[in-house]
């Protein structure tokens, strides 16, 4: 009988579960509740980088916005880890905003760990910390001490709270007191452990900065965290951050896979975790940021799911899952105000329906908005993914600055985005056309956002001036200049031409790259080639080109500026009718001649002057002294020796001359 009662109540269970998945599930996320600035808590890998791997950090680590790498204190021969230390890659992350954090235990070898004797471990430990002030690099997040004691600390004799843990944390206040110390660390959350540790470090006054654990699937994650913020309650401990500094899901071939990376991602959002770092299972394949990257260095699913992660920029907003002790749905939102998007990212060990119910949405983003709904597939960690995939984009109709999205999650282990931004119309800026001729300010392009005014290949303006959307401005030449400019990137400005005809074309230009530039387009056509500068010295000195003339057709159009190579700054382009602005060139030598000469003497370049001569890739030719256009251009054929044209820029004034050599 109660065998059967058992089959009955199962058969029950099995119905309740088959019902629930049919019905939609409800995932709640609340734009106006700010839980915290963004911050990539969870962008961190364990031995994530190497000295050569990954091979571009500009390609495939940057995008991330990586926040904090666990690397080992030491490496090479005699220590755990082979390669990796902590001193070597941190220069290479330093620029991208990137933070070490240093493993003290990796000093030693072997696993567990080969502890000598406490003079040994302090003279090793020593020997890190004066490196460390002594580095040129500040990116270092603090010191780890041990890694795993409750199953590597091995040494008899030796108690590790009132041993290792406290004698370590003593040196380190003496002699770097500033610095943040991490522990325990523990293999997972080891609750009588935790609770020996936290005890006797409030007694010891040795409590760690930051404590530490690691953490095997994320459905206990939330029964960790509050029983740890017990014990600061139980032991009078001012509540301390987090790091998880090793996480992944309890199947260690799922490293990296973006429905299962959700959830922690999540939780960690939401419940105070400074810092986590993906888990390291693959021995022989460090540098790949936690399996994110395949075995063959290429980017798998898990990239394209931190990829949305680091896109987030502005606070991140409050989520609410069905359960949040559970590895089921869940997901992290945020919404940047300033750049006009909300981004929420969802996934999970739950199939089917979901409701994404989205309340807050600011006013400012109007009674309508767009919202783009795709995923990214992940079959196993070596899987090269080439791109996310698109399942819809549509107007939502915004009502009390709510909307609901249906997310439909076909497999657990892919991830999902719900992106949202105003649906703004393509208008000029402050409501003016510019004028030509005239001079068009290249900072001064249309409003509308991303994908209609402007195509920019990151989300922040680097240069943090003039406006708030993710076109990079810089201060610079007569005031305001686009910069760290991207090949394809492009902005499009309403103008509006009072005659049609051929206008001379000038541009103010500051860059030290060698093959970059600009090419125009006129409602989608073409109405140059690739315009190229000449390579300048840096990026603060301005040059003006003459960049020849272009044909346009008379009334309003939307002129698109095309970047053409890379990191380029321009201030502003000026279109001048070509009878009147003299720098039009024609095909003849003699009034090609005649041309700079007449440049020359309006731009009061008279006189003895240093030249530099180059191709028109930008590419530097040579330089010389002249005097005069006829001695201008008498020097630049004897030099170049092949006919063809030629840029010609005098170092004294900055302005650039094309010579055409028969």
């Amino acid at each position: 009988m109660e065998m059967f009662m058992k089959k009955i109540n199962s058969f029950v269970a099995i119905l309740s579960m088959a019902a629930f998945s049919d019905a939609a599930v409800n995932l709640n996320v609340s734009l106006g509740d700010s839980i915290k600035p963004v911050t990539h808590v969870a962008t961190g890998s364990l031995y994530g980088l190497t000295e050569t791997l990954p091979a571009n950090i500009e390609k495939d680590v940057a995008p991330l916005k990586p926040n904090v790498f666990l690397s080992p204190a030491r490496s090479g021969s005699g220590r755990q880890q082979g390669i990796g230390g902590a001193f070597l890659v941190a220069p290479r992350v330093e620029s991208i905003g990137a933070k070490i954090q240093i493993r003290l235990a990796d000093v030693l070898p072997g696993w567990p760990y080969k502890f000598q004797n406490m003079d040994h471990w302090k003279n090793e430990v020593k020997s890190v910390i004066n490196d460390k002030l002594a580095s040129k690099n500040k990116n270092f997040d603090g010191y780890e001490i041990w890694n795993e004691p409750n199953d590597t600390w091995k040494v008899s004799g030796i108690d590790f709270n009132s041993g290792l843990w406290k004698q370590t944390y003593d040196l380190i206040r003496q002699m770097d007191p500033g610095a943040k110390i991490i522990g325990p660390s523990y293999s997972f959350y080891h609750a009588s452990k935790m609770e020996e540790f936290v005890k006797y470090c409030s007694q010891n006054n040795c409590m760690p900065d930051v404590v530490s654990w690691h953490q095997w699937g994320s459905g206990g994650f939330v029964g960790a965290v509050e029983t740890y913020r017990a014990l600061e309650k139980k032991y009078n401990v001012k509540p301390r951050p987090l790091s998880i500094n090793e996480y992944s899901s309890e199947e260690h071939s799922e490293e990296g896979c973006p429905g299962l990376s959700v959830p922690f991602i999540a939780k960690f959002e939401r419940h105070g975790v400074e810092s986590a770092m993906i888990s390291w299972w693959f021995v022989p394949l460090p540098g790949r940021l936690g399996s994110l990257l395949t075995s063959n260095n290429e980017r798998g699913g898990g990239w394209w799911l931190y990829k949305w992660y680091g896109d987030m920029s502005g606070y991140m907003a409050k989520v609410t899952p069905p359960n949040d002790k559970s590895d089921g749905v869940d997901g992290f939102a945020a919404l940047d105000k300033k750049k006009g998007f909300a981004s929420i990212v969802l996934g999970g060990n739950t199939k089917g329906d979901i409701n994404v119910n989205i309340s807050g949405i600011p006013s400012a983003f109007g009674n309508k908005v767009n919202v783009t709904v795709e995923y990214v597939v992940w079959e196993n960690k070596d899987k090269a993914v080439p791109s996310t995939n698109l399942v819809s984009d549509k107007e939502y109709d915004v009502n009390d600055g709510k909307i609901t999205v249906p997310v439909n999650i076909s497999n657990t282990k892919y991830g999902y985005r719900v992106y949202i931004t105003p649906i703004i119309p393509q208008a000029p800026y402050k409501d003016v056309a510019a004028a030509i001729p005239g001079k068009v300010e290249v900072e001064n392009y249309d409003v509308g956002g991303s994908g209609k005014a402007y195509l920019d290949k990151d989300d922040d303006n680097k240069g943090g001036e003039y406006r708030e959307d993710a076109v990079d401005i810089v201060k610079g030449g007569s005031g305001y200049a686009i910069g760290y400019t991207q090949e394809g990137e492009w902005l499009e400005y309403t103008v509006k031409v009072a005659e049609a005809g051929e206008y001379g074309l000038s541009a103010s230009y500051a860059t030290s790259s060698e093959n970059a530039g600009f090419k125009l387009y006129l409602d989608d056509k073409a109405v140059t080639d690739d315009v190229i500068f000449p390579q300048g010295s840096d990026w603060e000195t301005y040059s003006t080109l003459d960049a020849g003339k272009v044909n346009l057709t008379a009334g309003e159009h939307v002129l698109r500026l095309e970047i053409v190579g890379n990191y380029v700054n321009i201030d502003w382009l000026d279109f001048c009718a070509a009878a009147q602005c003299g720098t039009a060139d024609t095909s003849s030598t003699v009034d090609t001649t005649t041309s700079v000469a007449a440049r020359i003497m309006r731009f009061g370049s008279s006189g003895v002057s240093c030249y530099s001569v180059f191709d028109m890739q930008g590419k530097f030719i040579a330089r010389f002294m002249g005097e005069g256009s006829e001695n201008l251009q008498a020097k630049t054929a004897s030099l170049v020796k092949r006919p063809g044209s030629y840029l010609v820029k005098s170092q004294e004034g900055g302005r650039i001359f094309r010579v055409i050599v028969k």
